[in-house]
């Protein structure tokens, strides 16, 4: 066996130094050269990664065992993960002969990890490649477009919010940071200053593979998570670290609302009271691996589910769906607040939306609000799609009827069914909000444009008016001042105005008769209407 040394990584305890066998070498290979023009971005970034950036990353292995607990193992550095993968000579358990089942979980996408799971466990490359580039910008090649179901690999792609903040000074401020990892994600900051201000979001992937089963029922499969958000981010386009706080210089300014769902489906508390409270256990959302990871140790799965390892991952596909739809929830309450400029930051009120049009932020025209109507309509059905996508490569039945139908043999699970069928209902929610909130402003826009050209066209008309008054004075003094006694200092110049006046009055009567008669009649309403009232109070007070 050849070897190559490579650099030393920074958290590898057992060895200085990770060696790269013909293995490896030639999964390196095919990713270099094989797959480079369809996954470049991958490719590219995988061979510009540190010694210590391929090490960066978490690894645990879980073993499945029938009539055992699942045993959990989290490895240190790749060189301890290569050596599990080596020593495959017995099986999991020597005193039982059993099949070997075993989910690999990896946070983040480091080398050295990639080359030992890839090499050992014949993962095709683009199982890693999909998984990197940003789910938010538009890439190909995540999916494949003729195997878009299939019961051994699926990915999904949601958003999710960060009650964080970037530390930097007002002047380095930016509305794109990058995370610090390997795998391409983003963070995306909203202006303070802007029509809304609310908690960083982030987009993700989860990604699974399992192998085929073996004759004995053995099989192996990687579950691909994104890191958390840690301690530091990166700034564009310098790329320097700049540290993350966990809290708000202005904790008012973005409302607290705990939006994850429950997740605890049980129909009656057990009758042992000291697992009460496990039942109701919820999730961190602080990381996927983590919870993932607590949740597979803490819960035996049946037997009958070990010999399919799409079961096995249905927690992970829980937080996806629990994330998400929190996600959607901050989209949802975002447009029941954005109007609403003159109540408390806490209160949404759902029952009265948009009934002060007039009276929010909404009311005048500004670039940015358009921008941000604009964008929000583009980008909720970019989510919708890509939601739609997340149910195909699950094999969920769709609202056109493709896909599986619940309940039959080999279907998906109810749960898995209705929790997306709540994604796209939110969703669709989130959007026709957008919608309305964009059709609403457009309009009473239109409505104000109208007013201005009417008010204009009233300011033009009163000119106009004016000038129409004074051509009879014109006339009148053209033809007085032709000669004679009538021009201005003769004895006769008195005639002008004797003419004149009568004749402005006369015109000015013929034009402002009606709004004369008009208003005469509204006092003489009022004033009937006053008498009746006072007439009525009499009454009263003799009775």
């Amino acid at each position: 066996m050849t070897a190559e040394k490579m650099d030393c990584p920074s958290n590898t305890s057992e060895s200085p130094f990770h060696f790269v066998d013909d293995k490896e070498l030639e999964y390196l290979g095919l990713i270099q050269n094989q797959i480079q023009p369809l996954f470049p971005n991958f490719a590219a970034a995988l061979s510009g990664q540190s010694p210590a950036e391929r090490e960066l990353g978490r690894c645990a292995v879980v073993e499945f065992n029938q009539g055992f607990a699942q045993q959990t193992s989290s490895f240190k550095s790749s060189m301890e993960l290569r050596h599990h993968l080596s020593n495959t000579a017995s099986p999991a358990i020597p005193s039982q002969n059993q099949p070997r089942r075993r989910l690999f979980i990896l946070e983040d996408l480091p080398r050295n990890y990639i080359l030992t799971l890839g090499s050992r466990l014949r993962i095709p490359p683009s199982f890693f490649a999909g998984h990197y580039d940003d789910p938010a910008s538009p890439t190909f090649n995540h999916r494949n477009p003729f195997a878009r179901h299939t019961k051994s690999q699926f990915r999904l792609r949601y958003g999710t919010s960060h009650r964080a903040e970037v530390d930097v000074p007002p002047h380095k401020r930016s509305n794109i940071y990058a995370f610090n990892t390997n795998v391409c994600r983003y963070i995306h900051a909203y202006d303070p200053k802007g029509p809304l201000y609310d908690e960083m979001r982030s987009h993700h992937i989860v990604s699974f593979w399992s192998s085929p089963l073996g004759i004995d029922g053995s099989w192996d499969a990687v579950l691909l998570v994104d890191p958390p958000l840690t301690g530091l981010a990166k700034c564009l386009p310098s790329m320097q670290l700049a540290p993350i706080r966990r809290e708000l210089r202005d904790e008012s300014s973005i409302p607290k609302h705990y939006v994850y769902p429950d997740m605890n489906n049980v129909q009656e508390l057990p009758e042992e009271v000291s697992e009460w409270a496990s039942v109701y256990e919820c999730p961190q959302y602080n990381s996927i691996f983590d919870d993932a990871l607590k949740d597979l140790a803490s819960r035996n799965q049946d037997i009958g589910e070990l010999d399919n390892p799409m079961v096995v991952v249905k927690f992970p596909r829980k937080l996806v769906i629990g994330i998400m739809l929190a996600f959607l929830r901050r989209r949802y309450l975002n447009l029941l607040r954005i109007q609403k400029t003159h109540v408390k930051p806490n209160q949404n009120l759902r029952n009265n939306y948009l009934s002060s049009f007039s009276e929010g932020a909404l009311s005048s025209w500004q670039d940015e609000f358009f921008d941000f109507i604009v964008g929000s309509c583009a980008a909720m059905k970019e989510l919708i799609r890509e939601m739609e996508e997340n149910m195909v490569s699950l094999g969920l039945p769709m609202e056109n009827g493709t896909g599986w139908k619940s309940g039959l043999p080999g279907g998906p699970p109810q749960w898995e069914i209705d929790g997306w069928r709540s994604v796209m209902d939110l969703a669709h929610t989130v959007d026709w909000l957008t919608n309305s909130l964009a059709t609403g402003y457009l309009q009473y826009i239109s409505i104000q444009e109208a007013r201005v050209s009417n008010g204009n066209a009233r300011s033009l008309s009163k000119i106009t008016v004016l000038t129409m008054l004074f051509i009879p004075l014109s006339t009148v003094a053209s033809i007085f001042s032709m000669g004679g006694d009538f021009l201005p200092g003769n004895s006769r110049a008195w005639v002008f105005w004797v003419v004149s006046i009568p004749v402005l009055m006369m015109l000015a009567y013929l034009y402002w008769r009606q709004e004369l008669v008009e208003g005469l009649m509204r006092k003489r309403q009022s004033l009937l209407l006053l008498l009746e009232q006072k007439g009525k109070k009499t009454d009263v007070f003799c009775a």
